[in-house]
């Protein structure tokens, strides 16, 4: 955001964490997230937010700002980036190559993007790999969770696993589907999974997620 928006931003009432937050942001000229978007809003308003690390209580700020706000957008890290200087960046490279040989680019949110973002800690032992895949077809979509499937089974059998893979498959109006679930509704195990766009979230069929894909 822009240095006034950052400092109209702090002018609001917040409580002393979120004000060491939103100093540290502006101070780092760090990034903000698109989130969900009010039905209401204004044209030219954009919702966003702040997911703060431990340090603060991962506290999650939220907040509007106007087009105009805006300094700059860049998309998620990539795979690539995220995995260089990890201990499983061979296995996270093979799983990179593997989708996009099926012309895929892998991104990552969550956790390890913030980290990777902004050099603070956010990530534990514990902590998923969410991935950020973008998709044109179902039939793209299936290959995807064959890539998926395999390295979770490939996982097991490695000595430096990567980390539980989570994350979405974004379809070309920009509708994102968990990867499992999606697994699930292709091969019959339910009858819909949920959909999330930047304005809604609601559950979908087969033939609703047909339509979602280019022809």
């Amino acid at each position: 955001m822009t240095d006034t928006a950052w400092q109209s931003m702090q002018a609001r009432t917040w409580d002393a964490t979120a004000h060491a937050v939103l100093a540290h942001w502006r101070a780092q000229q760090l990034p903000v997230v698109v989130t969900r978007q009010r039905g209401d809003a204004a044209p030219d308003v954009v919702c966003v937010g702040l997911p703060a690390p431990s340090q603060w209580g991962k506290r999650k700020l939220a907040f509007s700002v106007s087009m105009s706000d805006i300094a700059n957008t860049s998309p998620c890290p990539t795979l690539a980036q995220v995995a260089d200087g990890h201990n499983w960046q061979v296995a996270a490279m093979a799983l990179n190559a593997a989708l996009t040989q099926r012309g895929v680019q892998a991104r990552v949110h969550g956790s390890f993007a913030w980290q990777q973002v902004t050099a603070l800690a956010y990530l534990h032992p514990h902590s998923d790999l969410d991935l950020h895949l973008p998709v044109t077809s179902l039939a793209q979509a299936s290959q995807v969770l064959d890539v998926l499937k395999q390295s979770s089974v490939s996982n097991l059998e490695t000595a430096v696993p990567l980390p539980r893979l989570d994350g979405e498959l974004i379809f070309p109006g920009g509708q994102a589907v968990a990867w499992r679930e999606l697994g699930q509704l292709l091969s019959g195990q339910v009858a819909q999974v949920l959909v999330k766009d930047l304005l809604t979230v609601r559950l979908v069929d087969l033939a609703d997620l047909r339509g979602l894909c280019k022809p």
